[in-house]
């Protein structure tokens, strides 16, 4: 079993951080590592105490939800090749690898910390990490793969990279098929060029696939105001929603909408206040 950071405590000086800084924190590390492959119990102990499809056993495997709507769209051939643009940890890039028709599976991400965490998850299929219990103090968990999960992570390869500008042989050689950008469109310096790079990273002549999901959180953080893809109102006072600014922006590159859909989100902060987050989820094929 792989311990992917120090085992003391988390420091207090990284909720000082912000922008992409604090994807290179120790607390962002197990903050994700809960995020991507806790059990719906650890994560959310009180379901039985609410109601609706955000707390149930569905709704507390974000990662891997987003992965089976990539294998519902994938073009239909023998084999695919899928990028996880944003990978993070790598929980969704792990559940990809189990599908048949997932020959190669790629994640990028621009946090080097969170890579090397995939890369242990791959390597030793386990790791330790801290999760807060109350106050300032914190408990020891272990992320762990799937049996099926371990049967397949061969296929996984990570790399560190900009979504923005990544090209396919920097992410390991050959274009692909379908590309999942999972709450990253958000979270990026420049978004209009990360839908573009989506565009030059697909193969030619097929019906390339890209899953979008956002719960369009824009903070000037992360995006300068006029790079967001809706989430303003204009210059006349009308709200220009994401949802209809990221269809038009897909569809100026040739791609189009084939199905959108909700997906709840559960994070947890410690065992009694979780995050419910709601993401926004478009299909694009490529025409």
């Amino acid at each position: 079993m792989a311990s992917v950071t120090a085992t003391g405590p988390l420091k207090n000086s990284d909720s000082k951080l912000q922008g992409f800084q604090l994807y290179e924190t120790q607390k962002a590390v197990h903050e994700y590592l809960q995020f991507h492959y806790a059990t719906s119990e650890d994560v959310m102990p009180y379901a039985r105490l609410l109601t609706g499809d955000s707390c149930n056993e569905d709704g507390l495997a974000f990662p891997h939800k987003l992965a089976h709507v990539c294998k519902a769209h994938a073009p239909k051939a023998s084999s695919c090749s899928v990028l996880d643009l944003g990978c993070a940890v790598g929980g969704s890039s792990f559940t990809l690898a189990t599908f048949e028709q997932f020959e190669r599976v790629v994640g990028v991400d621009f946090s080097e910390s969170f890579v090397t965490a995939a890369r242990s998850m791959q390597t030793e299929q386990s790791a330790t990490y801290q999760r807060l219990v109350e106050g300032d103090s914190y408990e020891m968990a272990t992320a762990k793969l799937t049996d099926v999960q371990k049967q397949h992570a061969h296929k996984c390869q990570f790399f560190v990279g900009d979504a923005c500008t990544v090209t396919a042989a920097e992410a390991g050689g050959e274009p692909f098929d379908v590309i999942l950008m999972a709450n990253l469109l958000c979270r990026v310096p420049d978004p209009a060029k990360l839908l573009a790079n989506a565009k030059a990273l697909l193969r030619r002549g097929g019906d390339g696939v890209v899953v979008i999901a956002s719960p369009y959180s824009w903070t000037e953080a992360f995006t300068q105001k006029d790079r967001w893809v809706g989430g303003y109102d204009d210059e006349s006072g009308k709200f220009v929603d994401s949802d209809s600014k990221l269809r038009d922006a897909m569809a100026a590159h040739g791609f189009e909408l084939v199905e959108t859909t909700d997906m709840p989100f559960v994070i947890r902060e410690h065992r009694r206040k979780f995050q419910l987050g709601i993401s926004s989820v478009h299909v694009y094929v490529l025409r």
